[in-house]
């Protein structure tokens, strides 16, 4: 798969984890039970960093090596397919659903249940913005205010800070079939977002990003979430379904299941570290604070991670007994 390049964690394994008292024998594998790491996908914003760095804390706490293999959206899936990857823990089913459920069907990824997040996507905005667009956050204020998001490259046309290519959003295509004057500019990453919402924010001036939830940004800057015409599969393939009869993606994006999703063979070749994956569970409580620690503190992700699995061992451990 040359369209992306692995990257190793470099820790060894640290040793069987140990059960106290009469979980001891819950541990029915000896581990690791074949040879080489478990290697995990690993993609690029500061949530999923922390999902699979505290994952692959525990799994080394285990007595596993772990291997990070970095790639984008739909490598990833066949990456899984093909057994070059073993698992990922944190896929927004939205663009990407169809591909996935595609591959699901055919038995080529096997689902590990939720993660345990609580996400939506949509266009984000600060609170004061209302105050010069008056309607907001129904959609249809935009139709009256589109100039007041114009940038120099989209004047007079609104501008909404889009998500990277490689994420395929749908914002261009709302903005087209719900006739909005915006043009969708991809952003290099998260970074950018955050980076556009926090100058918007200094100077008190409008912007429109494409943006998500659990994130500490939407907290910090007080960002408000367009309410965009409510998902419906009709919208994505039927022209006569909603607002716009001769367009589809006349609505916003689905509510994404949050899943967890492995190769086939993972459970016959790393069996406790399957039934870990299937068990761990993230929280948007317990994520969004430790996103904050990586993006504003600048702690590493790898530090924020162990420092968390250090502190909640009567939390994660069960996980790990079979």
């Amino acid at each position: 798969m040359s369209r992306f390049s692995r990257f190793f964690t470099g820790a060894l394994a640290a040793g069987v984890l140990a059960m106290a008292g009469s979980t001891a024998a819950t541990q029915a594998a000896t581990v690791p039970e074949s040879d080489g790491p478990v290697v995990l996908g690993y993609l690029d914003w500061t949530g999923q960093d922390i999902t699979m760095q505290i994952a692959a804390e525990i799994l080394r706490r285990m007595g596993y090596t772990v291997e990070f293999v970095k790639t984008t959206q739909f490598p990833l899936f066949q990456a899984t397919v093909d057994g070059e990857i073993h698992a990922y823990l944190e896929q927004w089913l939205v663009t990407s659903r169809h591909q996935f459920e595609e591959h699901e069907s055919k038995g080529e990824l096997e689902r590990l249940g939720l993660l345990g997040i609580d996400g939506v996507e949509g266009w984000f905005y600060p609170d004061y913005v209302e105050a010069d667009c008056p309607g907001l956050p129904d959609w249809k204020a935009l139709q009256q205010c589109e100039e007041l998001f114009a940038s120099p490259e989209t004047f007079p046309r609104g501008r909404v800070v889009d998500y990277p290519e490689e994420w395929t959003p749908d914002s261009q295509k709302w903005a087209d079939a719900l006739d909005l004057e915006i043009t969708a500019i991809s952003a290099g990453g998260e970074g950018a977002i955050v980076a556009e919402i926090k100058s918007a924010v200094a100077r008190k001036e409008p912007v429109l990003v494409m943006y998500w939830t659990p994130n500490w940004a939407v907290q910090e800057y007080g960002m408000k979430m367009v309410a965009l015409p409510e998902f419906s599969e009709e919208c994505e393939s039927d022209p006569s379904w909603g607002v716009n009869p001769n367009a589809t993606f006349d609505c916003g994006a689905p509510v994404p299941p949050i899943v967890k999703f492995a190769w086939p063979g993972l459970k016959d070749k790393f069996p406790a570290a399957y039934h870990f994956l299937k068990n761990y569970q993230l929280t948007n409580e317990i994520q969004s604070p430790l996103m904050k620690r990586i993006d504003v503190d600048n702690l590493p992700v790898e530090e924020v991670a162990r420092q968390w699995v250090d502190e909640n061992q009567a939390l994660w451990e069960p996980w790990t007994q079979m």
